[in-house]
């Protein structure tokens, strides 16, 4: 087994455990709160210097604003508009990716996430100047989608579901604690194989490792975007 497997087989089962913790709370809402905060530490322990890991909306110069995210993935050497709750307000220019992050998914309840997925995607950049370094393979201004559940169905099922989507509201990664990954089979992260809208991998701790690898790609890149501000205030 290669060194990043081992470690994230053991990071899989600490992840675990400490869900198991979190049902000592009783209260639905502060569990859900706690279970994020478990991948949001994960997430800032594990990714390069240059992102920030907060929670919030993201806005654009239009106007526009999409849902609540539990988890956005930020350039910081970019501003955002803080607030003491936590639920931050990020432009658009800076997000990276957006994580969704449930106790339990099913085919059913992911028509709320695919919501909060499409609120992102309709979002739209200022402009398109900026410079990059680093592995250009992941789109330039594309913002990758994310949702980790800590249980779920089947990951067939789930991915009879994603498929049926629409590619706005479709995430580019779906990761099972327990099951594994599905990752968006289009020739970005992965080069395209067959005709289905996903890879699947069954193994939890593949499934992370492939995570972790995914977002070093997208989140190592030196990566300066251009931003039209005076389109934020007129």
């Amino acid at each position: 087994m290669k060194p990043l497997v081992e470690y994230c087989s053991g990071a899989v089962r600490s992840l675990s455990a400490q869900y198991e913790m979190t049902n000592v709370l009783g209260h639905s809402a502060t569990a859900g709160s706690a279970r994020e905060r478990l991948i949001q530490d994960f997430l800032i322990a594990h990714l390069p210097e240059m992102t920030s890991v907060v929670s919030g909306m993201i806005i654009d110069s239009y106007g526009q604003r999409s849902k609540q995210q539990d988890i956005v993935l930020m350039l910081k050497s970019m501003p955002r508009l803080p607030f003491a709750s936590g639920h931050d307000l990020i432009f658009q220019e800076a997000t990276i990716a957006t994580f969704e992050i449930k106790t339990e998914i099913t085919p059913a309840t992911l028509e709320h996430i695919a919501s909060n997925i499409q609120s992102v995607k309709a979002l739209k950049s200022s402009t398109g100047e900026g410079v990059q370094l680093g592995n250009l393979s992941w789109p330039y201004r594309r913002i990758l989608s994310a949702i980790i559940t800590y249980k779920g169905s089947p990951l067939i099922n789930i991915e009879e579901k994603l498929s049926t989507l629409p590619e706005s509201s479709q995430p580019d990664i779906y990761l099972d604690l327990t099951k594994g990954i599905l990752i968006k089979n289009e020739g970005t992260l992965f080069e395209q194989e067959g005709e289905n809208t996903y890879l699947k991998f069954d193994d939890p701790a593949i499934g992370l490792a492939r995570l972790l690898a995914l977002l070093s790609k997208v989140t190592g890149r030196l990566v300066m975007h251009g931003v039209k501000w005076e389109q934020y205030i007129l």
